[in-house]
């Protein structure tokens, strides 16, 4: 049994450590809570930061020069990828780690994926708690960062989208139909299924896509909504028009998602 000490306790926090409390001897710093932190990372092999990214840094900076050389620091928080990149200098067991999920949803086995020189260390520590870590092999810290802001496009500005996609349809009054018209086998698909499709139509069917857009900006205009994410998405999708790829692929969808990706950077 090691030590492990949670910095921010959380929703994250409590979780993952509920489930570690069943392997290892678990400690718990915050703002909020008694006790030095000194205290709480003494002696601990793993070392856990859960506060809000924009604590990430300070965290960082308190705690990496009070561990030993063999301890396991990961650093759960949003911080920035550059400011994980600086901590992961001054520790050779620094874990880049990205949430890839929400607890409230997944619980102690939301995905985490994990990079930097103390990545594999920190899976084997919360693996046999049941946490889910994978580590992205070979990959610096602030990879698992970045690879978590990538994947906020669509997680955060799909948020955004069904934002302004139900408030319109509120002021139409046809909510109900909406929510109906988009539960279709479709959308019930596995997003890399769902991905594939996308990015192959895309390849010949983008600037007729656009224009229906820039219609909905203009209906969402009339509703009184402002279309910052729909007239956004026509611009995106106008772009991928003028790439030409269409007449590249003879007017027929790729066999590949890939494909369209491929043409893309190769211009």
């Amino acid at each position: 049994m090691s030590t492990v000490a949670f910095i921010g306790y959380g929703e994250l926090g409590s979780v993952l450590g509920g489930a570690l409390a069943s392997v290892h001897e678990v400690r718990a710093w915050s703002r909020s809570r008694p006790g030095s932190l000194e205290d709480a990372v003494d002696g601990a092999a793993l070392v856990v930061s859960a506060v809000p990214g924009s604590a990430s840094e300070e965290v960082a900076e308190r705690v990496l020069p009070l561990l030993s050389d063999d301890a396991c620091f990961a650093d759960l928080s949003a911080g920035p990828p550059e400011s994980k990149e600086r901590a992961a200098e001054r520790h050779d067991f620094y874990a880049d780690g990205a949430v890839l999920g929400t607890v409230a949803t997944s619980g102690h086995e939301v995905p985490i994926a994990a990079a930097g020189g103390g990545a594999e260390r920190f899976r084997e520590l919360v693996a046999p708690a049941g946490l889910r870590v994978e580590v992205l092999d070979g990959a610096a810290a602030g990879t698992a960062a970045r690879l978590k802001l990538v994947r906020s496009v669509y997680m955060k500005g799909r948020d955004a989208l069904v934002l302004e996609m139900m408030l319109a349809a509120r002021r139409l009054g046809v909510e109900d139909a909406v929510v109906r018209s988009i539960a279709g086998p479709g959308e019930q698909v596995p997003f890399a299924d769902l991905s594939e499709r996308v990015l192959r139509a895309l390849a010949v069917h983008a600037g007729r896509r656009a224009e229906e857009l820039r219609s909905s900006a203009a209906l969402l205009r009339e509703l009184g909504v402002d279309p910052t994410v729909t007239e956004a998405g026509a611009e995106r999708l106008k772009w991928l028009a003028d790439r030409g790829l269409r007449e590249r692929f003879h007017g027929e969808r790729p066999p590949r998602g890939s494909d369209t990706l491929d043409a893309l950077d190769g211009d």
